[in-house]
């Protein structure tokens, strides 16, 4: 079993009207946990996001392109039920899963460039469905692919972005090397972030990790 994910991004003329609204009001999505395609051409999304919770309320209650939302939490994080109709970028997401044998592995991601992390679950033949059917105003591109480990992928998912970036550098500088190879402060450096922000995202990264370490060890 392989994988392969994605990113698409829509370009001017696959950005909806409820797209944009919603992106000027700065609101960051974090990932959708649940997305169907209905048979009525419509779509069903449970996200994750957070941001100004009253004007996504204002702007979802406004919206022709939405028959029904409930939103629950604050600007601080919030979790959104939308049923709004369908566009390209959802269309090409969802209706290959119908017609094809991969499947979605959710959560989808939401990327600080506006794109949308999809990752695959199948075989080489399945992702080559996956990408052979792209709309006008979406363009995708092949991120990553390899065998399967559910793991792993999991665990990286629950980081944000940014924790991911910090990871990713401290990594490479050899933060997690014995003996220790980089300090919070070359870490620091090579971000962009002071060294209590490297700090405070290595703490919170490491803590994601051994909770998920710890459920799996008590799963078994």
């Amino acid at each position: 079993m392989r994988y392969a994910t994605m990113v698409a991004y829509p370009n001017e003329e696959g950005i909806n009207r409820l797209d944009r609204q919603v992106t000027e009001l700065g609101l960051e999505y974090r990932a959708i946990h649940r997305m169907e395609l209905l048979a009525d051409d419509t779509v069903a999304m449970f996200a994750e996001g957070r941001g100004d919770v009253e004007g996504l309320r204002r702007v979802l209650s406004e919206s022709p392109e939405v028959f029904e939302f409930s939103v629950s939490g604050d600007d601080a994080g919030f979790f959104a039920y939308t049923r709004y109709a369908a566009d390209d970028l959802t269309r090409m997401l969802m209706e290959g899963r119908r017609e094809s044998s991969y499947l979605i592995d959710m959560p989808i991601e939401h990327t600080d460039d506006g794109g949308l992390r999809v990752t695959y679950i199948g075989t080489e033949a399945a992702f080559a469905d996956a990408l052979s059917d792209q709309p006008d105003g979406v363009r995708v591109e092949v991120e990553r692919t390899g065998p399967y480990a559910p793991g792993s992928r999991h665990v990286v998912s629950q980081l944000t972005e940014r924790q991911r970036e910090v990871l990713e550098v401290a990594v490479d500088l050899g933060y997690y090397q014995e003996p220790r190879e980089a300090t919070h402060d070359e870490i620091a450096a090579a971000t962009g972030l002071a060294e209590t922000t490297v700090g405070e995202h290595l703490r919170k990264i490491e803590a994601t990790v051994f909770s998920s370490l710890h459920v799996a060890v008590s799963d078994r």
